[in-house]
């Protein structure tokens, strides 16, 4: 046995105190963050550069580099936008998806942000962890709804 098969062997199984193998569970999908080039796009034989509406600021992107890209669009507005409805405290982040195997079609998503920091990193950081919950999301075959709230910790579908 060459030793590559064995160090397979060893991390796919694991032993417990009872003395019977288990087979471990399956290790988490890799996930891209934050690129310039989509590896989802590159895999399937596509143009890889991400588009960006504005030089805002960083690109905030995930992908899994095989089934889904998510970008968010550009940078949060307050929400909602008239000014009829004075300081609310909440803004609106826009995120353009792919999440087929053609990958022909581009969908977006609006996740409204209850009480987000106002500006710079802190909302950068924010904004990050919309990402990763819905790129949670798109890691399952289930599609996304258009429309998510977010209150700093749980992203929850909006009625």
């Amino acid at each position: 046995m060459r030793i590559f098969d064995s160090r397979s062997q060893l991390f796919s199984k694991v032993s417990t105190f009872d003395g019977k193998l288990r087979v471990a569970s399956p290790a988490p999908r890799l996930l891209w963050k934050n690129f310039n080039f989509c590896p989802h796009c590159r895999n399937h034989g596509r143009r890889d550069l991400v588009d960006r509406l504005t030089e805002w600021g960083p690109v905030i992107s995930r992908s899994d580099g095989k089934t889904f890209h998510l970008v968010l669009g550009d940078r949060p507005l307050s929400y909602p936008a008239e000014k009829s409805s004075g300081n609310t405290g909440m803004m609106s982040a826009g995120f353009w998806y792919v999440h087929d195997p053609s990958g022909d079609s581009t969908e977006v998503v609006v996740v409204i942000l209850r009480n987000p920091p106002r500006c710079g990193v802190p909302l950068l950081r924010h904004l990050e962890t919309v990402s990763d919950r819905l790129a949670e999301k798109l890691s399952k075959p289930t599609p996304l709804a258009s429309l998510y709230e977010f209150d700093g910790s749980r992203l929850y579908r909006a009625l």
